[in-house]
Formats: C-alpha cells, sequence, structure tokens
C-alpha cells in the first residue's frame, strides 16, 4: 500500500534552490532521479530521491531561495518496502566538473 510522503532533503549545510527538473513530477520515478537544480557550498548539483517512488509536486520554493538541511523539499508516495525508513527522502548530489 502506498504511503503519502514528504521529501526531506539531506544536505550538509543550506543550498540554494535553482529551479524544478519538472519532467520528473507526476510519474513513477526510480532512485537517483533529479527533480530540482540546486547550488551548495562546492557549487552546482542537482536534487535527487534516495528510493523509488511517485514524485506529485514541490514544496512552494522560488528561485533562489535557500533550503536547510532537512527541510521538506517535495511531496509524494511510496510503497512500504521502497521507503528509506530513518534516511531522508532526497539529497543534495553536487554536479561533477570532469
Amino acid at each position: 500500500m502506498p504511503f503519502s510522503i514528504k521529501l526531506n532533503l539531506a544536505a550538509e549545510s543550506p543550498i540554494t534552490f535553482d529551479g524544478w527538473i519538472e519532467s520528473s513530477f507526476g510519474k513513477y520515478v526510480p532512485k537517483g532521479t533529479a527533480f530540482a537544480k540546486a547550488t551548495g557550498a562546492s557549487g552546482p548539483g542537482v536534487i535527487v530521491t534516495n528510493g523509488p517512488m511517485f514524485l506529485s509536486s514541490g514544496a512552494p520554493l522560488v528561485v533562489g531561495s535557500r533550503v536547510a538541511p532537512d527541510e521538506i523539499v517535495a511531496y509524494g508516495a511510496a510503497n512500504g518496502d521502497d521507503i528509506p525508513y530513518g534516511k531522508p527522502y532526497c539529497r543534495f548530489a553536487p554536479m561533477s566538473l570532469e
């Protein structure tokens, strides 16, 4: 049975929200799916899911907003077996400069 979830952010320090990746919402996505662009202390990156889930909507963030660690950034649903219990539902992933 699916459960509603609030995607709380795993990050070591606040990040700056740079916009949504709209194509990620309104569907089931695998673990590691990028759904937002952001900038952290190490530079640009994306916010990715920590488990498979249905992404329904983003939180009411505006471009340039500072997002604190553990803050809710999106909403969705996941099956009980797929929920990353005891862990944040999403994380900031810096972009590789290679």
